[in-house]
């Protein structure tokens, strides 16, 4: 476990010795899951291009209060199917 610190427009910190250990580099793609009001998941994702993620997560709702529940729901289900999927 280890603090991140969430800096301007978004941006997460994560301490040096982290990045290092998990071979993170500046501005890979992280995915970002809200456990509760006070703990966040984050998972590494590969390298993607940004209309990969768009790709891969749309956004299909208006950003608005509902935006982060609808966006966490298409991000789990995502993640399942990935777990479910055959590998060759």
């Amino acid at each position: 476990m280890a603090i991140v610190r969430l800096q301007r427009r978004g941006m997460l910190t994560v301490p040096r010795d982290i990045r290092q250990q998990l071979h993170l580099e500046e501005g890979q793609p992280l995915m970002v899951r809200v456990i509760d009001a006070r703990r966040l998941l984050i998972e590494i994702i590969p390298t993607l291009s940004p209309d990969d993620l768009f790709t891969q997560f749309p956004i299909t709702t208006p950003v608005d209060d509902d935006w982060h529940e609808a966006m966490a729901d298409d991000m789990e289900a995502h993640h399942q199917n990935q777990e479910v999927a055959p590998h060759d």
